[in-house]
């Protein structure tokens, strides 16, 4: 009891700054721009070449969020500066925004710091704090009152970043937000039985990473300072997927087949036909393309056009705010070209602000490399790369021989055990940004080939190491014929100086 005490423990005495920081990871400028002095653009200027900050959207009230205007801010000094006109933000970082909301979509998020869910009554933080408990989860790391409920957040303690890493970001929220629609218990779930032990009714259609009420200090009920693991975070909706049985974020392990029909009931599709309120502003957005998703939704399905124009114009004819038949024949025609074959998902889930469950074709994981004819240049660059570790020396920090040779050598005791075609070879090292290259500038068979990597050519002789740089090293015959007998152990010809001599030796006679 004493532990979930200390959990449930939050901290008394911050600021609602402190509380925005915490969330996005401190990942904005401590001032504006223009109030730096010099020490603060250069810290600033190597946190933005270091790719450590970013800018948040925020509004100043519903009417803002309704015409798809926003305010872009990058500072905390602004952030403290305007907080009490604020209402709304996005407590993810974008890489940069205008004012329009243009730049706030899944692909231009920087990093995803936390994640957010809504419940649009109100209930008691005990219910949450058990909610949570219930599903394996900890308390939420803050909680924010709302004209009607309450939003809570889970700050994750090590942002998701990269394009794989923002997928797995939002896989993760959308999980943690599934937990607190229909509480479940873990043992019961396990066993099949799928009947909550309460509803809590969080909003399901609420976008998780989208926009929240902004922490003021009016509207702060719980704020513990502590974040949740975000490996730990992964795994955990990885098991909530595999025991819902739901697709996890990917899964390449085996061949999945999907059919064609079925696109139309998918969640995120539906709630695009059920918006009868959907209408665009520039940066967002709308009916045009709600139209041009819908039509590319039923192509997949294999409908005809006059079938789609028809279904269109009875989905037209329920909304609010319906186009002109004349927009819709030239969107959905538009839609019927060849190069178009499904709708994408990402603007599925930006126009339905939810997640698209539909995946669109038969996805079959690459073969192993022993399995295939041909190798990838990446594993036949890292096989030279392994190679040049293992066999080179401080005295001679590079491969050395004949393209065919290397082509030979290297093919043999990669992986897959055979030669390595020269042309592959010679690909290779001109794509290649690890391997460093050199020749002796010779043609035909006194041509040779030097190659070594950055780490095993910095670790060699000083005296190595510059020659090499200068080019020196690699057109000396001492060093060459040496490297040869070290590196290929006499598999190679013997040094040119050397049948030079004796061919000298030798008369005609023998």
């Amino acid at each position: 009891m004493e532990q979930v005490k200390h959990i449930l423990e939050p901290i008394t005495e911050y600021t609602s700054l402190d509380v925005m920081r915490f969330m996005v990871h401190g990942a904005l400028y401590e001032k504006s721009p223009k109030n730096w002095t010099m020490d603060d653009r250069k810290r600033e200027m190597q946190r933005e070449r270091l790719r450590e900050v970013g800018v948040v959207h925020v509004t100043t009230g519903k009417e803002q969020l309704s015409t798809g205007q926003s305010i872009v801010v990058s500072s905390f000094e602004t952030l403290e500066r305007l907080n009490n006109h604020l209402t709304h933000w996005t407590p993810q970082v974008y890489m940069w925004g205008k004012a329009n909301n243009e730049g706030r979509n899944f692909e231009n998020i920087r990093f995803i710091t936390c994640v957010g869910v809504e419940i649009d009554k109100k209930i008691s933080l005990e219910e949450i704090h058990y909610a949570a408990a219930v599903n394996n989860l900890p308390s939420p790391s803050v909680i924010l009152s709302t004209p009607r409920g309450l939003q809570w957040f889970y700050v994750f303690s090590t942002p998701f970043l990269t394009e794989k890493g923002r997928k797995a970001g939002r896989f993760v929220s959308e999980e943690i937000k599934r937990a607190f629609v229909n509480v479940m218990d873990a043992s019961e779930v396990e066993e099949g039985t799928t009947k909550p032990i309460f509803e809590l009714e969080a909003d399901l259609g609420a976008y998780s990473l989208g926009y929240f009420r902004i922490p003021r200090e009016d509207n702060v009920l719980y704020f513990n300072g502590q974040a949740l693991n975000s490996e730990w975070a992964l795994a955990w909706a990885k098991e909530q997927s595999r025991k819902h049985k739901r697709p996890a974020v990917a899964n390449t392990s085996s061949s999945r087949m999907y059919k064609k029909v079925g696109i139309m009931e998918d969640p995120a599709i539906q709630s695009i036909i059920n918006n009868v309120f959907l209408r665009g502003c520039k940066g967002k957005l709308g009916r045009n393309n709600a139209v041009f998703i819908l039509s590319l939704a039923m192509k997949y399905e294999g409908k005809t056009e006059s079938e789609i124009i028809d279904k269109i114009d009875e989905w037209n004819s329920q909304i609010k705010s319906p186009l002109k038949h004349t927009e819709i024949l030239r969107t959905v025609r538009s839609a019927m070209n060849d190069k178009y074959n499904a709708p994408k998902k990402d603007y599925v889930e930006e126009l339905a602000e939810m997640r698209m469950e539909f995946v669109f074709d038969i996805r079959t994981p690459a073969k192993e490399r022993l399995d295939r004819q041909q190798s990838h240049y990446s594993e036949w660059e890292q096989d030279i790369i392994e190679m040049v570790e293992q066999q080179c020396t401080s005295d001679a920090p590079y491969l050395c021989g004949s393209l065919r040779a290397l082509a030979q050598k290297i093919g043999e005791e990669s992986p897959v055990g055979k030669a390595m075609n020269k042309s592959s070879l010679s690909d290779v090292l001109k794509v290649s940004k690890k391997l460093i290259v050199k020749t002796n500038g010779k043609k035909g068979r006194n041509a040779r080939t030097y190659i070594t990597t950055r780490s095993v050519l910095l670790k060699s002789n000083k005296h190595n190491f510059k020659a090499f740089l200068l080019g020196k090293l690699a057109f000396n015959e001492e060093i060459e014929s040496t490297t040869l007998e070290v590196q290929f152990r006499g598999q190679t010809s013997e040094p040119e100086a050397n049948k030079n001599s004796r061919n000298k030796r030798s008369g005609p006679g023998g």
